[in-house]
């Protein structure tokens, strides 16, 4: 059954527009954006960053601003505040994002050039997957959107937890539409400020532990 805060949010703005109701499609993250452009589907509502090369291909509706947080298992002495307690972890990331990438960097940049030792990076194909690697012991902490590892808290009482407290790499979310499609666009925009105005938005941002973007980070990313 599909969660989290891009399903609250969908169905929040389905509900106080009244004229439709979301059909969600579970697919892989590779395939969003070509399954966006080639119409199997007509909205991209995935936790999304939004970045130059996306926005050359789609466009993006700015929504949330967030963070990583770093999971570990419940009963795991390890607490990880931030990027340089990763070195010499076995770090769950999932593939085709940006997150492996970011913790090959920490590795490179902050790790093995400082003389500690390595990250050992494991791609997994989904955030569920990474988080039963971690349960599993197959990894010692997982990185990903501080939205999603929130959700896993909520999701899993008692198996995991949230231990990172500094900032990594805050970034902009967007909800993804094809480019020329206005109507669905002015659609998802009115949306957006109906639940802002109804004060749903910040609450289930607020749950989630994001926030709603200022202007000068949509600019920042919007460019």
């Amino acid at each position: 059954k599909p969660s989290g805060i891009d399903v609250e949010i969908m169905a929040k703005m389905a509900e106080l527009d009244g004229n439709y109701q979301p059909e969600w499609m579970d697919t892989r993250w590779a395939n969003l954006i070509p399954g966006l452009k080639s119409q199997k589907f007509d909205v991209l509502f995935s936790s999304m960053y939004i970045t130059k090369e996306r926005l050359a291909q789609i466009d993006m509706i700015p929504y949330y601003k967030t963070d990583i947080s770093l999971l570990v298992r419940a009963d795991s002495d390890l607490a990880p505040k931030g990027p340089n307690d990763l070195c010499g972890r076995t770090v769950g990331a999932m593939k085709g994002t940006a997150f492996a990438t970011q913790v090959q960097d920490i590795s490179k940049d902050r790790c093995v050039a400082k003389g500690k030792p390595a990250i050992t990076v494991r791609e997994f194909e989904t955030s569920p997957q990474t988080t039963q690697a971690l349960l599993a012991h197959a990894v010692e902490i997982q990185y990903d959107d501080a939205a999603v590892m929130t959700a896993a808290t909520k999701n899993l009482p008692g198996k995991v937890k949230i231990t990172s407290t500094e900032q990594f790499f805050p970034i902009v979310g967007g909800i993804g539409v094809r480019k020329g499609d206005t109507a669905t666009r002015k659609l998802l925009e009115d949306g957006l400020n109906k639940i802002k105005a109804s004060g749903d938005y910040s609450k289930i941002l607020a749950a989630y532990g994001l926030k709603e973007p200022s202007a000068e980070d949509i600019a920042a990313v919007m460019k």
